[in-house]
């Protein structure tokens, strides 16, 4: 054989063989990915506890309780006032996100270079970490979240007890304030769940409807008059349900008493339940409370700070539903009359 050819075939078995192994490193090197949290993959289903903590102390203290999950509520000095529900879907996303968070490019492991990545200790006055601690069926698992890389947007992560800081392969979300994650909005109920609404203080007025799909009408005062537009009455409903809050207080912290009242609102749903909707203001803050409420569930244990924007869309009077006279005169037609031309000149 040509001494030529058997050295080609020689490279040539050579250079499969190279890219053979080649191939094979990439694989392994993918498939032994450093995991940020062994073993949560196959345990998320059993967290039942998710702790957000950093340096100015718990951010989220949350408790599954069969299919309801729930926080402890601190005020600003960090003492605990009661619990409240969480939004699950919030929470699912963070477990699964740090399920699958892989650890893709190792960063600083000097501490003095924590700060630039927000992966101090949260012991530290200034650090910006948040340390998540999740636990379920006997495990735990706890990791650092620092900042967002400027490139890609992935979140910087390390193990507490150990030194080396990493760039992941996705993004962590994190709550900022400890009501952000709390479940909105502050009602559990649809719009099409309410059949009465009542204003009972100042210029009172009260709709009601008889099935969920019909619109509301007025009854009593008003009822035979024109409304504005089709609509305006089923915009107190939509407004009512779709109430969010901005802070959680307990029922302590005010004195009710001394803010101005806005409107109070007694309401029913066609399941039965009752409660009364106090809304006031003091300077450029709004809140509301919930009493007299049957059955009495979380939401009526709070007040609630809300934007003032939407007290004001709760504070209706009669005339705000009307059609005005002088719209009405306008819209009627213009009655048309003979008219005597008389003799015409000559």
């Amino acid at each position: 054989m040509n001494r030529s050819l058997v050295v080609l075939i020689v490279l040539t078995i050579l250079a499969c063989g190279a890219g053979y192994w080649l191939l094979q490193s990439n694989l392994n090197s993918q498939d032994s990915a450093q995991v940020a949290l062994p073993s949560l993959s196959d345990s998320a289903a059993s967290v039942d506890r998710v702790t957000l903590t950093n340096a100015t102390g718990i951010l989220l203290n949350a408790r599954r309780d069969g299919d309801r999950w729930q926080t402890e509520v601190y005020t600003d000095d960090g003492t605990q006032i009661g619990m409240f529900p969480v939004e699950r879907e919030k929470l699912a996303n963070l477990v699964n996100a740090l399920a699958q968070a892989e650890l893709t490019e190792p960063k600083t492991n000097k501490k003095s270079n924590y700060h630039h990545l927000g992966l101090q200790d949260i012991s530290a006055n200034d650090s910006l970490a948040t340390l998540v601690t999740l636990g379920g069926d006997g495990k735990s698992w706890q990791i650092l979240v620092g900042n967002h890389s400027s490139i890609g947007n992935k979140s910087y992560l390390r193990q507490p007890k150990q030194t080396q800081a990493w760039l992941s392969d996705r993004t962590i979300d994190l709550p900022m304030t400890n009501s952000e994650w709390l479940q909105q909005p502050i009602l559990p109920f649809d719009e099409t769940d309410l059949s009465s609404i009542s204003r009972i203080d100042g210029d009172a007025w009260q709709i009601v409807r008889m099935e969920p799909n019909e619109a509301f009408i007025l009854t009593g005062r008003g009822q035979n008059q024109e409304l504005k537009y089709a609509g305006v009455l089923d915009a107190i409903a939509l407004n009512i349900a779709g109430l969010h809050f901005e802070q959680l207080l307990p029922l302590s912290s005010l004195e009710w008493e001394t803010l101005e009242s806005m409107v109070v609102l007694d309401v029913s749903t066609a399941y039965g339940h009752a409660f009364r909707i106090e809304l006031a203001q003091q300077q450029d803050s709004a809140y509301l409370r919930i009493s007299n409420a049957t059955p009495v569930d979380y939401w009526a244990n709070w007040i609630y700070k809300i934007p003032k924007f939407n007290a004001e869309q709760l504070n209706k009077n009669l005339a705000d539903f009307l059609l005005e006279k002088a719209q009405e005169e306008a819209e009627q037609p213009i009655r048309s009359y003979p008219i005597d031309e008389g003799e015409s000149p000559k």
